[in-house]
């Protein structure tokens, strides 16, 4: 099934310019055990502008109902934030791309007004490299969704656009 905060987060980077490939499925080793894990998008851009990075992993957390606040980048149990920049997930991104020099990027709702830069901190300790809350990003493909065209190929936008055109009429 597919997850609606992947594909807004994976349209953001196609209007970006990125190339996006979803689920990099990758092998996990807990003791005798073996399982299965994926990275939700790994984005990939030929020529990017001096502000944009060339690739990079991303992690999407769409839990709406939350702030995440620095307890959640503290806590030490099976933290599925970070799983996508566990070992063998890194390995996976460096297969994918030939390289070992790429971004880890951790898509959430929104950050802690009071604790954003301990959070931000905290998360780069551990290896996520850049975060971006889902208000910057909604607020992307509403500025790049137009209320006069037809997107018959993502539904997405074209919910967007119908937004914009009965509602959000300050877009």
């Amino acid at each position: 099934m597919t997850d609606i905060n992947e594909e807004i987060v994976a349209l953001y980077f196609e209007l970006k310019g990125y190339f996006v490939h979803k689920n990099l499925k990758y092998e996990i080793k807990k003791g005798k055990t073996k399982g299965e894990s994926d990275i939700d998008l790994v984005v990939f851009k030929e020529n990017p502008k001096r502000d944009e990075f060339k690739r990079a992993i991303v992690e999407v957390k769409g839990w709406h109902n939350e702030t995440f606040s620095l307890s959640y980048f503290e806590d030490d149990r099976e933290n599925r934030i970070y799983y996508f920049v566990r070992k063998e997930a890194i390995e996976a991104a460096e297969k994918f791309f030939k390289a070992k020099d790429f971004e880890r990027v951790l898509v959430v709702p929104e950050l802690s007004k009071k604790q954003r830069e301990s959070c931000i901190r905290e998360a780069k300790k551990r290896g996520i490299t850049k975060i971006l809350e889902f208000k910057e990003i909604l607020d992307y493909i509403i500025q790049k969704t137009k209320w006069n065209k037809n997107y018959k190929d993502s539904t997405i936008q074209q919910v967007v656009r119908l937004f914009k055109l009965y509602i959000l009429k300050e877009y």
